[in-house]
């Protein structure tokens, strides 16, 4: 009996190592998993989401634009101070080197991204376009994709998600800012269910921060 005792703690020391390990591992999966990007094929236009305070968004759809994934990259964005932030997002671009001729400012008030999808479902059909590049940062990646993929079942989406330096999969959960980032992508990945199917009002979603 006493061996048996004295067998506990070792094995306990043991287990605690390997529970950790899988802990961390748990977490990194729901890190990763809000992380989308599709194989690349050629696109009728790049669509950058509005919402690029850091730039990322923008340079990386001026990238694959610049590359001949897509004649065009449309870039949105509502009212910013006295300008808009898609005319912003183009000056931005050309600063780097990259030709004003390949972008589309789109002016686009929404308050959220089901907003942003539909508003922006009439320019799409407008530009005939039909496969789309859709561009966010990394974190919102999964969503953007669930939510235009589901309000606008007529598009062909890829998706290409952004590193911006503010969500890392990795260690998310060693930052409040980023942990807020993921609860709420998930929250919101649920809500956009329930509104899709009208199990749910759009009101809630828009008053939480995009």
């Amino acid at each position: 009996m006493s061996r048996r005792l004295l067998a506990l703690p070792a094995a306990a020391l043991l287990l605690i190592p390997i529970l950790l390990f899988f802990r961390q591992q748990v977490l990194i999966g729901l890190g990763e998993s809000l992380v989308v990007s599709d194989p690349l094929e050629r696109a009728d236009l790049i669509y950058v989401l509005a919402g690029d305070f850091w730039g990322s968004r923008v340079l990386l759809g001026a990238q694959l634009g610049a590359q001949g994934w897509a004649p065009r990259v449309v870039l949105s964005g509502g009212r910013y101070r006295d300008d808009y932030a898609s005319d912003l997002s183009v000056d931005f671009a050309a600063g780097r080197g990259y030709p004003r001729s390949l972008f589309l400012p789109v002016r686009l008030e929404a308050q959220s991204t089901i907003d942003e999808a539909q508003a922006m479902r009439p320019i799409f059909h407008r530009l005939g376009a039909q496969r789309i590049i859709l561009v966010t940062s990394n974190f919102h990646s999964r969503r953007a994709a669930q939510v235009f993929r589901l309000f606008l079942p007529e598009f062909d989406f890829r998706m290409e998600g952004s590193s911006d330096g503010v969500f890392h999969p990795e260690s998310w959960w060693k930052k409040p800012q980023e942990r807020s980032l993921l609860f709420g992508e998930y929250q919101k990945m649920v809500g956009t269910f329930l509104v899709k199917f009208h199990l749910a009002g759009a009101g809630w979603l828009r008053q939480v921060r995009e």
